[in-house]
Formats: structure tokens, C-alpha cells, sequence
């Protein structure tokens, strides 16, 4: 493994390796950690110089990080991510922008920008993050990677710093998709169960994803009928435009913005002139609307309940649900703000899914030979059924020039 390098400007400032304190599934991996988990003496940044500045070190160091070292694995360092974990770009940062090694040309995708960035490097093995909108997705997709966004709740959130708790999940980033397993299994503190025989693969129509690039409706496809003739199952088209739209976007938004400000409050107001200015406009509207009426809040929480029960229909536990990831590739570095902002809001749209229902997503990487890209496409199950995604990667990994898999 590579010492900690700074050309790919992953790491924040004070970064440092932990050797492992055990022996296990693994022995021999290191892993690069958002900076927004407790490790004993250690400040974290939470992706701004001046939350370490206003924090004490960490008293205790996580559970998850804990079992990772127990397990063999080695901390590589810690590394940057967008303020607040508030992007979906990994554009606002500490210093510069974490380098995307697949295109060098395009923001990494956020908020768990570092950790991306460091095992498409090929610095570490495994990316530690979290994920609210799509921070474990969206780099994913963007940086060429398998990413697992877990069952909400599957992985304990005890010492990573909250942000939208009801949305907020921990998950893994890797360039080998053997990997994701074992990491899951050690996060999870469980045997990863063996996983549901999946009967039917389901993808969504063109004309309900109608916001996405024709590059990547055809990768989405490219994955259902692989799916389809390993499972030897057949493909349904399903129109899920109620579920993926613009509408979806801005709910997500507002349920988002309103668990933030409860629970950021005080820190933003004290602290709003530390802030890049798309993130400091988001948490102005954050605040606006914890000003909702009482009314306006409980029709949003029902619109979510409303999201939940009506997606139920569209797959089962013996279901694979094919969705985009990302519209194309991850914004150029030289994207406009208006450009930016469009990434992100199109992104919340197809994320919404997963983060609606809590349900578990796994990122994988295609190649599309005639577009010369890789794009990532993702793979919904039900509620703790990441078994059944995991084993679809490893058949996945067995169709030649599909996946773009470093195993």
C-alpha cells in the first residue's frame, strides 16, 4: 500500500495512520476514513477547518473504527470531505479538491470525496463514509467504484457525527468488489446472511427516467439483461416517474433541511461567515424551513410514509431493482455554480429511492465500450437483503468487459 501522498489531496491536514490491533477477514487492508468519526485524540473536521477549531478531540473512538482494527484492518488516514458533509460534489473542502483518478478532469463526487478519492488512487482498499442523499453513491458513480449504501440502521452511527439522522447511514467504498462483504460483515457485527434467490429483475422505463443520458439508460440496461441471464429470470420495465422527479427532489430537500437545522442550529448561526457560499445557502434554507407550520411539517413526514408504502409494489424480496445513479459522469472542475447546482438537484431525484425507503443500494461500475465511460448503475433490494446485492456483484464480476472490477 502507498504511503499517505498528497497529489491526490485526500487527506486532511492532520492525518495520520492507525496500525491494526487484530487479525481477521481484513488482515492486510487498509482503509481511508471520512473525517467525521471519532478516533480517541483525534479532531475531527467534519470537512471545515473550523469545526476542529470550535470541537475538543474525541474522548472515544467509534465502534465501527473499533471493530475495523480488531478485524485486521489498518487505518490508512483520514480524509477530507465536503463541509458538513452538505455536497453531493466534493467540490468544498479543506484546501483543494480531492483528485477523481478515473477522470482527473471531474470532482469526485461527495460528500465522502476523500475516501473515493483515496481507493480510486489505489491508497487504501476501502473507503469508510456515510451516506444521507447519495455521499457513498454519488462518489461512487463518479470515481469508477462499488459502493454500498447499507439498510438504515445496519451499521451503528455511534461517534460519526449526525446530519439528518432518520437519512444518515454509514457505508463502504472499494475497487474490488470482494471486499464490500467482509467490510459490511465487520461494520455490521453480523454474518452476512446468505441472501434471497432473486426471481425477477426490474429496471425503470426510458420515459421515466427521463432526466438521465442515453450513456447511462443503456449501461442500466446492460446490467438488468446480465442480471436477467444469470438469474435466468426475466426483466420487467416498471414507470417509476412518480418516484423520480422533481417534486421527490424537493421533498427530500425539505425533510433533509429541517433535521439538519434541529439539530445544527446553533453551530451554523455562530459560525455561517466559515461557510462556502452554496453550502451556507442551503443551511439558510435549512432554517427557513424549520419555520414551516406545524401543518406544512406533518403533510411532508406523511408524503414520506405515502413514498414508502407505494414503493413496496415495485419490487420484493426476491427483486433487484436496476436504477441511475448519476444523469452521466460527475460535473467537470470547471462547472459553473449553476451547473453544480443542477448535478445536485437532478442526483437528489435518482438517490431518492434508497434514501426514502431505507432500503440498501449497491453501486457498480460499467463499462460502456461504445460512449468510452464507465458509469455506475445501482442495485436496490429490501430492507437487509445486501446479501442478495453483494452475490449479483460477484455474477456480475463473471460477464466479460462488464464491470469495470479490480479484483
Amino acid at each position: 500500500m502507498p504511503s499517505i501522498a498528497t497529489d491526490i489531496d485526500c487527506w486532511v491536514p492532520d492525518s495520520f495512520p492507525i496500525a491494526s490491533t487484530g487479525e481477521g477477514v481484513l488482515t492486510g487492508k487498509a482503509v481511508a476514513v471520512k473525517d467525521l468519526v471519532d478516533y480517541a485524540g483525534h479532531k475531527v473536521s467534519f470537512g471545515i477547518a473550523r469545526w476542529r477549531d470550535t470541537h475538543e478531540a474525541s474522548k472515544e473512538t467509534a465502534p465501527i473504527l473499533t471493530q475495523l482494527l480488531e478485524a485486521g484492518g489498518s487505518i490508512a488516514g483520514f480524509t477530507k470531505l465536503d463541509q458538513l458533509a452538505y455536497s453531493l460534489i466534493g467540490n468544498v473542502c479543506e484546501g483543494t479538491p480531492p483528485l477523481n483518478s478515473l477522470y482527473p478532469d471531474r470532482f469526485t463526487g461527495g460528500s465522502s470525496s476523500g475516501p473515493a478519492a483515496a481507493v480510486a488512487a489505489g491508497l487504501a482498499d476501502i473507503g469508510l463514509g456515510t451516506d444521507t442523499a447519495g455521499s457513498i453513491r454519488v462518489p461512487a458513480a463518479s470515481c469508477g467504484l462499488f459502493g454500498l449504501r447499507p439498510t438504515h440502521g445496519a451499521i451503528s452511527v455511534s461517534g460519526v457525527r449526525p446530519w439528518a439522522p432518520s437519512f444518515d447511514v454509514v457505508g463502504v467504498l472499494t475497487a474490488n468488489p470482494t471486499l464490500i462483504g467482509p467490510a459490511f460483515s465487520v461494520l455490521s457485527s453480523a454474518p452476512v446472511p446468505t441472501g434471497s434467490d432473486v426471481q425477477e429483475v426490474r429496471v425503470p422505463t426510458r420515459a421515466s427516467v427521463s432526466l438521465v443520458g442515453d450513456d447511462t439508460v443503456d449501461s442500466m440496461y446492460s446490467i438488468a439483461d446480465a442480471l436477467s441471464a444469470a438469474y435466468k429470470c426475466q426483466v420487467i420495465q416498471c414507470d417509476l416517474s412518480e418516484f423520480i422527479n422533481q417534486d421527490i427532489g424537493d421533498l427530500f430537500a425539505r425533510l433533509q433541511g429541517r433535521e439538519i437545522w434541529s439539530g445544527h442550529s446553533r453551530w451554523v448561526s455562530e459560525n455561517k461567515g466559515y461557510l462556502a457560499d452554496d453550502v451556507r445557502t442551503r443551511l439558510e434554507r435549512a432554517e427557513r424551513l424549520s419555520m414551516s407550520s406545524d401543518e406544512e411539517k406533518a403533510e411532508d413526514k406523511a408524503a414520506r410514509e405515502r413514498y414508502r408504502k407505494s414503493f413496496q409494489r415495485f419490487y420484493n424480496a426476491s427483486s433487484i431493482l436496476v436504477l441511475p445513479v448519476l444523469t452521466d459522469l460527475a460535473p467537470l472542475r470547471t462547472s459553473s455554480a449553476d451547473e453544480l447546482l443542477e448535478f445536485r438537484t437532478k442526483s437528489f431525484q435518482l438517490t431518492a429511492p434508497s434514501s426514502f425507503t431505507g432500503c440498501p443500494q449497491l453501486v457498480v461500475p460499467v463499462r460502456n465500450e461504445s460512449a468510452s465511460k464507465v458509469i455506475g448503475v445501482g442495485l436496490l433490494s429490501q430492507h437487509n437483503n445486501e446479501a442478495t446485492l453483494l452475490r449479483a456483484a460477484t455474477l456480475l464480476t463473471g460477464v466479460k468487459d462488464l464491470l469495470a472490477s479490480r479484483v
